[in-house]
């Protein structure tokens, strides 16, 4: 198939690349890179260039469109909504339209279940937007990503928890900030699911290849939950290294716990345990 991938050199576009160039499907990519570092995913593209989702001149056509580009950082997105706004809802109307195909995937969040940020009801309207204009879709509500394929990796300063983690373990930083321990949860801290990123690439690619779900979503997580110290366990028992934890205040836009709920395109092969190794090892080779 002719696959088009939006964000391509990002976290999760650089291991979609991948695996759709490794199933011998021709890839087509683009991304903006507004972290001012990328992916290297020209060896997975059959084609790829530097635009923005914004452009008026946005054309091309494939078998499927994953669209991954977007913003995504919670924090950021309560200082600046409009900007989550016009990228993520408006940008995706853009994709929809000039990207014509009967096979749209798209990235949306977890946090539409509680949509306590601007991120979040970014990607809810973004969701919307594809259910009225699209001819054929699937959206998948991602869970916490982590890990890695041992080459690709996230962009930008470090947020997630895992990623977090494994470079407090590789001696990167001091400590891990734990936001809140009076969530009413097993250990007062907030629980949250948690997906390989070589899993959730398996389920876009089988998304891509079984053609659109036209379901209201799709969820891609463990159907497991995880609060954050025993994430934080997880890696000290992974490492042999001790976390250092700093209990401070709860954030802004974070909920108690956010658990996925089953999918039939969701098929893992990753634990917790292989997360936060897969992470570690990619930190400490990156000394």
């Amino acid at each position: 198939m002719k696959v088009l991938v939006t964000g391509a050199t990002g976290y999760i576009g650089s291991h979609v690349c991948k695996q759709l160039k490794e199933h011998g499907h021709t890839v087509y990519g683009f991304d903006l890179n507004i972290h001012n570092e990328h992916n290297d995913v020209e060896k997975y593209c059959d084609k790829f260039w530097v635009q923005d989702l914004m452009d008026h001149w946005l054309m091309g056509w494939g078998d499927a469109v994953v669209h991954l580009a977007g913003r995504s950082v919670v924090p950021q997105s309560l200082k600046e909504p409009s900007a989550y706004y016009r990228t993520n809802i408006m940008g995706t109307k853009n994709a929809v339209e000039k990207l014509r195909t009967e096979n749209f995937i798209f990235a949306s969040t977890s946090s539409a279940f509680e949509m306590a940020s601007p991120y979040a009801r970014s990607k809810v309207g973004a969701e919307d937007v594809i259910k009225e204009k699209a001819d054929g879709y699937t959206i998948f509500r991602f869970f916490n990503v982590s890990g890695t394929d041992g080459v690709n990796r996230q962009l930008g300063v470090a947020s997630h928890l895992i990623r977090v983690a494994a470079m407090v373990a590789a001696g990167k930083l001091p400590n891990v900030k734990v936001f809140g321990n009076d969530y009413d949860t097993r250990d007062g801290t907030c629980i949250r699911d948690y997906i390989h990123v070589s899993d959730l690439s398996s389920s876009i690619v089988k998304a891509v290849e079984t053609g659109p779900s036209n379901t209201p979503y799709e969820c891609l997580g463990s159907q497991s939950g995880w609060t954050v110290h025993e994430v934080l366990d997880t890696m000290e028992k992974v490492t042999g290294v001790s976390m250092n934890r700093e209990i401070v205040g709860r954030r802004l836009g974070d909920q108690a716990a956010a658990v996925a709920t089953p999918s039939t395109l969701c098929n893992l092969t990753k634990t917790l345990e292989d997360m936060c190794l897969d992470q570690y090892n990619l930190e400490m080779s990156n000394q």
